[in-house]
């Protein structure tokens, strides 16, 4: 009886139908299978993608964030920095003219450079009227100006004066300058260093002359302290800066066999120096030291 079923006609047919159902089931099963996983994985890239996209955008937003707070930092620090060196000039100018002048032409040189974006605020600092105190403050050092850049430390010491300079003389000039010699019997001064006289012009008939005794020794001797004091890996550079009262008739002549002291005169030549220097110049400091130095200076002077 079981044989006959089998055998039937309309069973085969129903079994035939049935398994082409099936296998139909299977094979539309199997491909939505592969349609299901597809869309899986375009949802987890899609999910991926758009993680990766928000975690992007909170990154940058935390960066300018932190670029805003920092420009808004620097515009404090150039601000505060500005009225501070202002102000110390204004005060300086009671007490010396000169080197209140010479403070205003380095602020204003420093204020050029930054407006026409040659340097940025934080690559120069200008301190004036510093005092490097001693172990029993009985020798301290008064420092007219210093100029702190990337490309170096500058020291200035800053006359102000009229008339025409013999700078760097001695005994071996006096050939040259036979009258000197005279000058330096009534001054009393040591024919075998280096001196600078000053001839100017008292009235129609007279003319005096002044003397920087021992200024080059002094100034280098200055800057090799302040390096030791501030613990400094490079020299600092000593410079004689002439300042020409109301830009007067003057003039310099410059004798001096040390190549160790930079000597200036006038407005135009200090600024040819620092354009020279600070464009041109190696990197020795970074800004962050810059004002680490900055710091200790005003820590000498509280």
């Amino acid at each position: 009886m079981n044989t006959e079923i089998f055998t039937n006609p309309i069973v085969i047919a129903i079994l035939a139908v049935l398994l082409i159902v099936a296998v139909s089931f299977l094979v539309y099963f199997l491909k939505n299978r592969n349609r299901i996983n597809t869309l899986t994985d375009e949802y987890s890239k899609e999910k991926e993608g758009l993680i990766e996209k928000y975690e992007s955008n909170q990154e940058e937003e935390r960066l300018n964030h932190k670029k805003e707070v920092s420009t808004l930092n620097e515009k404090y620090h150039t601000d505060t920095t500005l009225l501070n060196n202002k102000l110390s000039s204004l005060r300086q100018f009671t007490v010396d003219k000169g080197e209140y002048l010479t403070d205003l032409s380095l602020i204003q040189l420093k204020e050029r450079l930054v407006r026409d974006e040659k340097i940025r605020e934080t690559d120069m600092h200008i301190l004036s009227n510093v005092y490097l105190p001693s172990r029993n403050y009985t020798n301290t050092r008064k420092i007219d100006h210093l100029v702190l850049t990337r490309t170096g430390i500058y020291m200035i010491d800053s006359k102000y004066w009229r008339g025409h300079i013999l700078h760097g003389i001695n005994e071996e000039n006096f050939e040259e300058l036979p009258y000197t010699e005279s000058f330096f019997d009534l001054l009393e001064l040591d024919k075998t260093k280096e001196q600078t006289l000053i001839f100017e012009k008292s009235d129609s008939k007279n003319v005096s002359v002044n003397h920087y005794n021992d200024t080059i020794d002094e100034t280098k001797t200055t800057a090799e302290k302040l390096r030791n004091v501030l613990k400094l890996e490079y020299d600092i550079v000593p410079m004689i800066y002439f300042n020409p009262k109301d830009n007067g008739n003057y003039s310099i002549t410059n004798y001096s066999a040390d190549p160790s002291v930079k000597v200036l005169v006038g407005e135009e030549e200090l600024e040819a120096f620092f354009l020279k220097y600070v464009f041109h110049g190696r990197f020795q400091y970074t800004v962050k030291q810059l004002d680490e130095i900055a710091e200790e200076i005003f820590n000498l002077n509280p």
